[in-house]
C-alpha cells in the first residue's frame, strides 16, 4: 500500500506521531547495535557499561562531569547539544565515546551549503535515467547511514546550518525513522544519536537554533578547563617536556579570556601553537633563545583566535603584548626565558 503521509517543504514525507514510540530503555545498557553491549543480563551489561565509560574517561584529559553527562545522555538514548567556546574538547570527547562504543561515527561539518540532500542521501541519476527509481540506486546520506547502523552522527557548528536542514532532523530524533520518497521507510537502529554542537558567542553566518529542535535534544554545557589541566593538554599535544614554555604558554592564553580589550579570548589550541612554534623557532636558532621570540610566537598563534573588542582602537599585537608583560609579572621565575642549560642543543 501506498505510503500517503504529507511532505514537508524538504520533499521527505513526515509522519503524523507525536512519540517515539520506542520501549523505555533499561539504566545502564549500552545501545544494542554496539558491540560493547553486554552479553544479556543485567550484571554484565552495567560492566560493560562502567568498562567503556572508564576507557572514555582515560582518552581525555579531565573533562570528568562532561563525559559523564554525555555518556548517560546516549544510555538514556537522548540526543544532545554540546554548546561552548572553540577548543573545549567537544568532537574531542564525542570521538572518544564512538569509538569506546565501538559504534560508527559520522562527522559533519554545518554549513549553509549543508542541504538535506547531503544528509538525507539522493538517487543516482545516472542508475535512474538508464532505468527508473530503483532502491539499490539510492545513495545513503551519514543521516540515513546513522540511523541504519545505530550510529553517531556529529554535527559541528550546527548552527550554521541552514533551518531546511535542521528540521530535516527532527523526525528521525522524535520517531526514529522517515519515509523518503520512491524509497520508502528508514527505521534507526537502537543507539542511533545525532549529537550537534554550536559555539554561542560566534554571531557570524550563524542561525537561530529553532524551538522545535531544541525541544528534542538535552543540553550539555562546556566551558574552559582549569590551568593544570590546560597545561597538560599542552604537553601531551606539543610533545614538550619544558614545564615552563608550557606554563607560560597557558597562562597567557588564558589572560586572553579575561582581559577588557577583549571580547572573546583563545583557546588551549593557541597554547599549543605558541609551543610547538617556540620550539621550531629555537631549532631555527644557532643561538640562544631570544627573549622577543616568545612574544612573536604569542603573536602568530593568538592574534587570529582573539576577537577584540569593537570600541577600542589597538592592534591585536600591542593587546598581545600586554598580556605577555601580565603573565610575566603573575608567573615570576617560573615565566618562559628560553631553553634550560641541560636541554640546549649540542652544536
Amino acid at each position: 500500500m501506498r505510503d500517503t503521509s504529507p511532505m514537508d517543504e524538504t520533499g521527505v514525507e513526515q509522519t503524523g506521531s507525536t512519540g517515539t514510540g520506542a520501549a523505555c530503555p533499561t539504566p545502564g545498557t549500552l545501545p544494542t547495535s554496539s558491540p560493547a553491549h553486554g552479553a544479556g543480563s543485567p550484571s554484565r551489561d552495567m560492566v560493560a557499561t562502567y568498562q567503556v565509560f572508564q576507557r572514555v574517561q582515560e582518552g581525555v584529559v579531565g573533562r570528568s562531569r562532561e563525559v559523564r553527562e554525555i555518556f548517560a545522555a546516549i544510555l538514556s538514548r537522548k540526543h544532545i547539544l554540546l554548546e561552548g567556546p572553540p577548543g573545549t574538547s567537544k568532537s574531542t570527547i564525542v570521538r572518544s565515546i564512538a569509538r569506546s562504543m565501538n559504534v560508527p561515527f559520522y562527522f559533519i561539518e554545518g554549513s549553509i551549503d549543508l542541504t538535506p540532500s547531503k544528509l538525507l542521501g539522493y538517487f543516482n541519476p545516472g542508475k535512474v535515467l538508464q532505468d527508473s527509481y530503483q532502491r539499490e540506486y539510492f545513495e545513503m546520506g551519514p543521516l540515513t547511514q546513522a540511523m541504519e547502523e545505530g550510529g553517531v552522527l556529529y554535527l559541528e557548528e550546527f548552527n550554521r546550518m541552514s533551518s531546511e536542514s535542521a528540521n530535516l532532523l527532527i523526525t528521525p530524533m522524535e520517531e526514529g525513522v522517515i519515509n523518503i520518497p520512491r524509497y520508502g521507510q528508514v527505521t534507526a537502529l537502537d543507539g542511533f544519536t545525532i549529537i550537534c554542537s554550536q559555539n554561542p558567542y560566534d554571531d557570524v553566518g550563524t542561525l537561530q537554533v529553532s524551538r522545535a529542535f531544541l525541544d528534542r535534544v538535552v543540553r550539555v554545557r562546556m566551558d574552559y578547563q582549569s590551568e593544570d589541566e590546560e597545561i597538560e593538554i599542552v604537553r601531551l599535544r606539543s610533545c614538550t617536556d619544558d614545564d615552563r614554555l608550557a606554563k607560560t604558554a597557558v597562562r597567557v592564553t588564558r589572560l586572553t579570556r579575561d582581559t577588557p580589550e577583549i571580547k572573546l579570548g583563545a583557546s588551549v589550541r593557541a597554547a599549543i601553537d605558541v609551543v610547538t612554534i617556540v620550539q621550531n623557532l629555537a631549532l631555527l636558532s644557532d643561538d640562544e633563545l631570544r627573549a622577543e621570540d616568545l612574544a612573536d610566537a604569542c603573536k602568530m598563534a593568538l592574534s587570529s583566535k582573539i576577537w577584540l573588542s569593537e570600541t577600542i582602537n589597538v592592534t591585536p599585537e600591542e593587546v598581545i603584548d600586554r598580556v605577555i608583560d601580565r603573565a610575566r609579572r603573575e608567573l615570576g621565575a617560573d615565566f618562559y626565558l628560553g631553553e634550560d642549560p641541560d636541554k640546549k642543543k649540542v652544536s
